[in-house]
């Protein structure tokens, strides 16, 4: 009998090593889901859209979605979208954002809609730096960029926010790191010690000086209302809060949270006269 339970621990423990092995070796997989369709020249053009190729060192050209502002008062958004899709599947959304003038830039990460590279948490921050450093060789003022994230993406803002100038920082559905996601979705396995691309906006946040924008739905079912409540409580000040009551984590733009985004972002540049 004794034999027979230490050898069930024994095969318990095998199995579970296993999963820990699994788990870290295909965590990638886990956390990116990038599509593969590459922006089309005519789809863009119609709302004044055109794709442009920004060099990255660890990557080569990636392909982004740009749209220049209708005039030098309007501001400039550099959005990063969330881990799943790529540029193509959010058009609607950019649309929304562009229709009171701004201009925006939205990133194309490695890895997805046939960009070179791989998704990695390092290979987004050198897209992320190449891009903002595009906007400004172009002529645009740190003080018209407004920087904006999504999901996923809040963390790269983040990272970007916090060596950079800018009018300000939007938020939509911020979790405090990505090790913290994951030892929330695999409680079982010690996830927060395995995860390699760890977003940590939590260790950065409180030394961002520019204004906060903070949108998240309060039955979001993935990023707890409550984690992204922490990482604002973190934030300096100045910073403002968009509670969505019961939005989830994929339906805050059919609940008019194109509006907000355009309404903070000429908010956040007219202070900046």
């Amino acid at each position: 009998m004794k034999q027979a339970v230490l050898s069930a621990l024994g095969l318990a423990a095998l199995v579970y090593l296993i999963l820990v092995a699994l788990a870290f070796l295909f965590q990638r997989s886990l956390l990116y889901f990038p599509s593969q369709q590459k922006p089309e020249a005519a789809a863009l053009a119609a709302d004044g859209f055109a794709a442009v190729a920004i060099e990255i060192e660890q990557s080569g050209a990636l392909l982004s979605l740009w749209r220049a502002p209708e005039t030098p008062a309007h501001p400039v958004l550099i959005h990063f979208h969330g881990n799943g899709g790529g540029v193509m599947d959010r058009l609607p959304m950019y649309r929304a954002l562009v229709l009171e003038g701004a201009g925006l830039l939205a990133v194309g990460y490695p890895g997805y809609n046939g960009n070179p590279g791989q998704a990695s948490e390092d290979q987004f921050y050198a897209a992320a730096q190449a891009h903002y450093d595009w906007l400004v060789a172009k002529g645009h003022a740190p003080r018209k960029i407004v920087i904006a994230g999504q999901s996923l993406g809040t963390g790269v803002a983040t990272w970007l926010a916090s060596r950079n100038p800018a009018a300000g920082l939007i938020l939509e559905a911020a979790y405090t790191g990505m090790d913290d996601m994951a030892q929330q979705q695999f409680p079982i396995l010690p996830a927060k010690w395995l995860t390699r691309d760890r977003y940590r906006s939590f260790d950065r946040i409180d030394r961002i000086d520019m204004p906060l924008s903070w949108i998240h739905g309060t039955a979001d079912e993935l990023i707890p209302f409550a984690m992204g409540q922490e990482l604002f409580d973190r934030a300096s000040k100045p910073k403002i809060a968009f509670p969505i009551r019961d939005g989830g984590h994929n339906d805050l733009w059919q609940r008019g949270i194109d509006r907000i985004i355009r309404e903070e972002a000429v908010r956040m540049v007219d202070t900046q006269r």
